[in-house]
């Protein structure tokens, strides 16, 4: 299973500081000269705002989203920019080809993030650390009979995997016993490691139990290794309900940051109000992160954005998080009439409906007097099961099931996986 990623690509905004040159009075050239780069700002700001906002749509193209962004940025002081994202449309047509194990919304998600660090890096702002994502691991399970004649690698598919160090693997011993096994794992991809079997990579022996991918101190995937006439056990599984209390379905409100160049009032010029949320789900934990993006509609384009994560599950001892039976992401847009606003801030509600991630949220767009630090979101969400998967020497039904369909076992364990599976029943 996967968790969300942020993305670094910038190690510093400085580079930026021609484009937010500030008038002085140094003469009309320079007055000109920073009302240009005030301007080209702003636009290269509109244009990112409205990429990220594009990007919240499943059934968005991330390429030609991208390619439409850097089109736009023609000046000088957008060099930058522009550049930074020509990076990242090449790096994800170049990687994300007929290898690549994740759908187009996974796509979409990660590359609105590499937006996000690209503008918050542009306005001077902090850019979150980079994490990794995970969407699949390949195979689920490892036949050791199988390894490394049939089975030569183990395959992990998600995103940001070059942007990391925190990355690591353990091969975990039927004793309790572990060994880092972290220095077999190569990068072909930033949506790629591959874990290398035999002599030059990880050997395994009749000891071997399963092997471990973590982050951050973090377990995110787990690989059982099945033994030559020692079959792994199915584990016994069980389904739960992450909100066990109705009242913990609605999470927030959710406040984002000042962003861009304009004041704190959207002085009733809309705003144009985008949210997105997205299920991260490791083996431990499921979170969702939720994304807004507020502008004001003309004169100064006061904008509010940002993103922020909330637990919804963590996953109890001896048990890890197999999937979970609803869709992993939501979106909404809200374009707020222009008025001038008096009085106690309007919440207006979007009904999703009980088919979706999110039932309904409850948005504050303007407000009458300052709006930033006053627009936020709420969200409710619909009822989520879990389904959980024992921790300990076996392996889960539905992980089995994929290595039987993929022929990645040998005949003699597929047989015998077969009837173990039917007796399981």
């Amino acid at each position: 299973m996967v968790m969300a990623s942020s993305m670094r690509f910038l190690s510093t905004p400085a580079f930026f500081l021609s484009s937010l040159t500030m008038l002085s009075g140094c003469g009309l050239r320079n007055a000109v000269g920073g009302l240009e780069n005030a301007a080209a700002t702003r636009q290269q700001t509109e244009g990112l705002s409205n990429a990220i906002d594009a990007l919240q749509s499943s059934s968005a193209d991330w390429r030609q989203v991208l390619e439409d962004t850097e089109s736009k940025l023609t000046q000088d002081s957008q060099a930058t920019v522009r550049d930074e994202i020509a990076n990242v449309l090449s790096r994800t047509v170049a990687q994300a080809g007929v290898e690549f194990r994740c759908d187009a919304d996974f796509i979409n998600k990660r590359v609105a993030e590499d937006l996000i660090a690209i503008k918050a890096a542009s306005l001077g702002q902090s850019i979150p650390a980079p994490r990794p994502s995970f969407c699949r691991v390949v195979p689920d399970v490892v036949d050791r009979s199988a390894v490394p004649q049939d089975v030569k690698q183990l395959s992990f598919y998600g995103y940001n995997f070059d942007h990391v160090d925190q990355l690591h693997v353990r091969l975990v011993n039927m004793d309790g016993s572990t060994n880092d096994v972290t220095n077999s794992v190569n990068h072909p991809t930033p949506y790629a490691m591959t874990l290398s079997f035999g002599t030059t990579g990880v050997r395994l022996d009749d000891r071997s139990l399963r092997l471990e991918l973590g982050w951050n101190q973090t377990e995110v995937a787990s690989v059982g290794v099945i033994q030559p006439q020692a079959l792994v056990p199915v584990c016994a599984s069980k389904v739960v309900p992450i909100f066990a209390v109705d009242s913990r379905r609605t999470i927030g409100p959710f406040v984002p940051p000042k962003a861009g160049m304009g004041d704190a009032e959207f002085d009733g010029h809309g705003p144009n109000i985008v949210i997105s949320v997205a299920l991260a789900i490791s083996s431990q934990r499921v979170a969702a992160r939720v994304f807004m993006d507020a502008m004001e509609t003309e004169a100064d384009w006061t904008e509010v954005e940002g993103w922020q994560d909330y637990t919804l599950y963590q996953a109890e001892n001896g048990w890890t998080i197999d999937h979970v039976d609803r869709s992993t992401s939501s979106s909404a847009h809200y374009l707020q009439p222009n008025s001038r606003k008096k009085g106690a801030p309007v919440v207006h509600e979007i009904s999703k409906g009980p088919s979706d991630l999110v039932e309904s949220y409850q948005i504050i767009g303007d407000t009458h007097g300052n709006d930033v630090g006053r627009t936020s979101v709420s969200l409710r969400f619909n009822p989520i099961a879990v389904t959980l998967t024992q921790v300990a020497n076996c392996a889960s039904g539905p992980a089995l099931q994929r290595a039987i369909s993929a022929h990645l076992l040998s005949r003699a364990t597929e047989t015998a996986l077969r009837e173990q599976l039917i007796t399981s029943k």
